[in-house]
């Protein structure tokens, strides 16, 4: 198995019964909402977008949200949201990223070096820039939906 990242979008009602804590996360299940599993490609996406294994900077680090003082108790990792406003800075800071973008960002050596989950050095680094991109389009995709309902998202590893 591994350690797989999903969202799911919740409504600004409900995001806020979350984070006061009327309302538990383990209360709800994630796929009675609009859901997305990006697999274990979480941390390579963020790493490729923020050069960081955790937070980084707005609005990037919304992509694959690993904010510190957005965290909420869910499971073995935890869970971190993303209000409504974050999700639509995020998509419209990536909307227009593209493969030749990233490819120029993608550090294949250095991601070794700093361990970036799931890469290992016996792995072919073309094939996982293409996951990752495929990952990361995916996202792009939940983003710009998930922008136009103005929904937040909560992101959690399991």
């Amino acid at each position: 198995m591994g350690m797989i990242g999903c969202y799911f979008t919740i409504d600004n009602t409900l995001m806020q019964q979350v984070i006061e804590g009327e309302t538990s996360l383990n209360d709800l299940n994630p796929h009675d909402y609009p859901n997305l599993d990006i697999d274990k490609s979480w941390e390579g996406i963020h790493y490729l977008l923020c050069k960081d294994i955790s937070d980084g900077e707005p609005p990037l680090s919304y992509v694959v949200p690993l904010i510190t003082d957005q965290h909420l108790d869910y499971g073995s990792f935890g869970a971190f949201y993303l209000r409504a406003g974050q999700v639509a800075e995020a998509y419209q800071a990536i909307a227009e990223l593209d493969e030749a973008q990233l490819r120029l960002q993608f550090d294949f050596q250095k991601m070794i070096e700093e361990e970036i989950y799931p890469f290992s050095a016996d792995e072919d680094e073309n094939e996982l820039f293409e996951y990752l991109l495929q990952n990361f389009n995916e996202i792009k995709r939940f983003y710009s939906q998930t922008a136009a309902e103005g929904k937040g998202v909560i992101f959690y590893i399991f």
